[in-house]
């Protein structure tokens, strides 16, 4: 039997409906995949709460990795037993599906599915902050709010791997101790109540160059303030709510602001050149180690409750 969770309506994680279905044959330029491990992700809670409006009923999740069981026709650069993975396309919760052959990229032998559903879609969207929206450099000082959730993490140590200073901001003692681990210039409670004055303070006085928020509403005012005149703001996630910045006091100070989502920089031309620079990156070990948190594929409703709770460092897995 063919399992899969789906919405029929949007609301809190108890909206995650576990059924049963029947899996369709792949079409031309299509495959069907066997997942072995779904990749769960802040932006699924937001398909799932309401913040997107989407079709329904709604199939969950975005990213997955598993192996080729059936090849569709027209397709010739993946043949049955490749293991593959993807990052942004709607169906990952299912422990099969048919998908098209150009949303996968082929994993390396030394990738576990594991690692490449927990890789993916975080560490490509890492690799589009640091080599697209903001091109960042050695020397550069750098704000990462959020350090300890999945982007985050390894946000945080590919810029240190890069040469730039930077400064992560955790919310627990707990995640602070994590953090510290991890050779980073200076970790700080995001509930700082003089955040931005304490980020400019271990900076030596001045702003920095570039804040990467994915905390939203408890952190926005303090990026802002983080900043030097001239600097980037790249707003990517609110996991304590959604945020809306002042743009009047942003334009007056010279401030970048930019909402960037991985797919505007990442297709099918560019997607094997990224994951292999990403895939690299953690071999090397400039991305630390991957902390991963599993799940069953029918508890994903308890997964969705832990991203709310900010329970998890690392990356959080459902297992079909």
């Amino acid at each position: 039997m063919n399992h899969r969770i789906r919405i029929y309506q949007q609301g809190a994680p108890d909206v995650l409906h576990h059924e049963i279905f029947t899996l369709e044959k792949p079409a031309p330029g299509q495959v069907l995949i066997r997942h072995q491990a779904i990749g769960v992700n802040f932006v699924d809670t937001m398909f799932r709460d309401g913040t997107f409006n989407v079709q329904m009923p709604f199939s969950m999740g975005v990213e997955a990795a598993g192996i080729v069981e059936e090849v569709g026709l027209q397709v010739q650069h993946l043949k049955v037993g490749d293991r593959v993975g993807y990052f942004f396309a709607s169906g990952a919760y299912s422990n099969c599906r048919v998908i098209d052959a150009s949303a996968l990229i082929k994993l390396p032998d030394d990738i576990s599915s594991a690692q490449a559903a927990g890789l993916l879609s975080k560490g490509l969207t890492a690799w589009v902050l640091v080599r697209q929206v903001h091109s960042l450099r050695e020397g550069s000082t750098v704000v990462v709010q959020g350090a300890s959730g999945g982007v985050g993490s390894l946000l945080a140590r590919w810029a240190k791997s890069i040469g730039a200073s930077v400064i992560a901001t955790v919310g627990s003692a707990n995640k602070a101790r994590i953090v510290q681990g991890w050779g980073l210039d200076h970790v700080l409670r995001s509930d700082e109540p003089e955040l931005a004055g304490a980020i400019r303070a271990v900076n030596g006085g001045n702003g920095v160059d570039v804040v990467y928020d994915l905390v939203g509403r408890q952190t926005l005012d303090a990026s802002i303030g983080a900043l030097r005149d001239g600097g980037d703001l790249v707003h990517v996630g609110n996991a304590s709510g959604a945020a809306v910045a002042d743009m009047t006091l942003l334009a007056a100070r010279g401030i970048r602001y930019l909402q960037p989502s991985t797919p505007q920089y990442i297709n099918s031309q560019n997607q094997d050149m990224a994951a292999s620079e990403l895939f690299e990156r953690f071999r090397e070990g400039a991305l630390g180690q991957l902390e991963i948190s599993r799940y069953r594929l029918e508890e994903a409703a308890l997964a969705h409750r832990a991203i709310a709770a900010r329970k998890h460092t690392g990356s959080i897995l459902l297992i079909p």
